[in-house]
């Protein structure tokens, strides 16, 4: 086979692959997860539209990363997010770590302990996520 006809199919195959690792990270059978940010680095966030609860301008989202490379022995994280659109605010309600890809394996026990408010980051993954859920 020549280069000119390997090309195409090592393309189809490199999306297949995504595509697959993507639907294994969200088809878990909870919720209905969205992807809002991926980063250079290679990690994935995803956001639960069927569990947000919204009120005025606070919304509270679960919210997930695939990690491309392990952070911590970590392969995954999931959080319940308080996302404050009238003062730019983000606060951690919940988290867990998961040694596994698909949120099965916790590497520790849920922290659920709330976490002071913080200013959201300028181009960062929340900031996107907080784009979608204050209609900026």
């Amino acid at each position: 086979m020549t280069i000119n006809r390997l090309a195409p199919i090592l393309i189809l195959c490199l999306i297949s692959a995504i595509v697959a690792r993507e639907a294994s990270a969200v088809g878990d059978g909870e919720g209905e997860w969205r992807i809002y940010s991926e980063e250079l680095n290679g990690d994935v966030y995803f956001f639960d539209t069927s569990r947000m609860k919204s009120n005025n301008n606070l919304h509270r989202v679960w919210s997930r990363i695939l990690y491309k490379t392990s952070v911590m022995g970590a392969s995954s994280f999931q959080s319940l997010l308080e996302i404050d659109c009238s003062d730019n605010t983000e606060r951690v309600l919940q988290r867990t770590f998961y040694s596994d890809e698909l949120w099965k394996e916790p590497a520790m026990k849920t922290d659920k302990k709330e976490k002071p408010k913080r200013r959201i980051v300028t181009h960062s993954p929340t900031e996107r996520l907080s784009a979608i859920l204050c209609d900026h």
